[in-house]
């Protein structure tokens, strides 16, 4: 079996402008994920190439191969959407086996996408309101419990995540996203403002200093840690102030492994907040920091029901446990067959 490892969003070298000046300062070198998929690739023997996913021949050179690793250092608005087509169609009809999978990013960066998931498959999370029609919204304006959290679909770190504390609040939150940004859109700039409105509102849990992150990789390895609120502010995403030492309740990682086996996730993060004793998931993502993972006390290994068989001390990267999972999943390794 022979893997493609996918290349992504490289270093520039500036040609033919005056931008070039500024090269080294702005387009420096940052880190690759796949520099770190190579080293582990390298130490499990696994049979793989580079592949350039961004260059006018992907196509073609990733017909060569049986498996595709891919995972980009960044990917925005415009940049996911393009990858996870690339994915669908890598996977889909062209039918090679992907991490991560489709199923794993076709809602990265969509909170309201993530809600249908959360919601249909009935996963304990706050009360979720999300509509695109403007009287529903301000029918409901009256309704809430106030406090309430509204966030933007798209956006890491706690950007655009604002907590109203009363309907007129709210109603004017809501007459901005339906009819100011409507009106720009028609009379300003139509690329930068949408004339089809949104809102994304969540229930305010009131009394965490602090979130849980719990990562699955595949369906055999977990991290954990918490993530402290930013100072004054009811947000611990993008604050920074994490916390290794505290305690991480196991029947957190076995409730977040079975999410993502039921749904098929190759890898995903998942954020936490008690409402009293009881734990709701918050967000979900499959992208994450990678030193953030590195730098917990260690990793959890998981049985087929989520249960934690094993908890490994040290410091990991978790493109090594995606490897040994991805080597027993694919069963890559020399004389092997892939197992979907």
């Amino acid at each position: 079996m022979k893997i493609a490892l996918c290349v992504s969003n490289r270093e520039l070298t500036v040609k033919q402008s005056v931008l070039r000046l500024f090269e080294k300062r702005v387009f420096k070198k940052s880190y690759e994920w796949h520099e770190k998929f190579r080293t582990y690739m390298d130490n499990y023997d696994l049979n793989y190439e580079l592949v350039n996913i961004d260059k006018s021949d992907w196509i073609d050179k990733i017909g060569q191969f049986d498996v595709v690793v891919w995972k980009p250092e960044f990917m925005g608005i415009k940049s996911s959407q393009i990858l996870k087509e690339k994915v669908f169609f890598m996977q889909h009809i062209m039918k090679k086996r992907v991490f991560p999978n489709y199923e794993t990013i076709w809602h990265f960066d969509s909170k309201i996408a993530q809600s249908y998931l959360l919601k249909y498959f009935k996963i304990k999370t706050p009360k979720t309101f999300v509509s695109f029609e403007y009287d529903d919204v301000i029918e409901n304006a009256y309704k809430f419990k106030y406090p309430i959290v509204v966030k933007e679909s798209n956006g890491a770190g706690s950007t655009g995540v604002k907590l109203i504390k009363d309907s007129k609040k709210l109603i004017s939150y809501v007459n901005y996203k339906f009819l100011w940004e409507n009106l720009f859109s028609r009379k300003v700039n139509s690329k930068l403002y949408d004339r089809f409105g949104q809102v994304y509102i969540q229930e305010f849990l009131k009394g965490n200093d602090s979130d849980l992150r719990i990562t699955i990789i595949g369906d055999k390895y977990a991290y954990g840690f918490w993530r402290k609120n930013r100072d004054n502010d009811f947000r611990a995403s993008g604050s920074g102030k994490i916390d290794y030492v505290k305690n991480i309740p196991t029947n957190v990682i076995k409730y977040c492994s079975k999410i993502s086996k039921l749904n098929k996730f190759d890898s995903m993060a998942y954020d936490i907040l008690y409402k009293g004793d009881e734990f709701l998931i918050i967000e979900i993502s499959y992208g994450y920091n990678d030193k953030a993972l590195y730098n917990t006390k260690g990793y959890y290994e998981l049985d087929d029901d989520g249960e934690v068989l094993h908890y490994t001390e040290g410091n990991f990267w978790p493109q090594e446990l995606w490897v040994k999972w991805i080597d027993d999943k694919c069963v890559i390794s020399k004389k092997r067959m892939c197992n979907e």
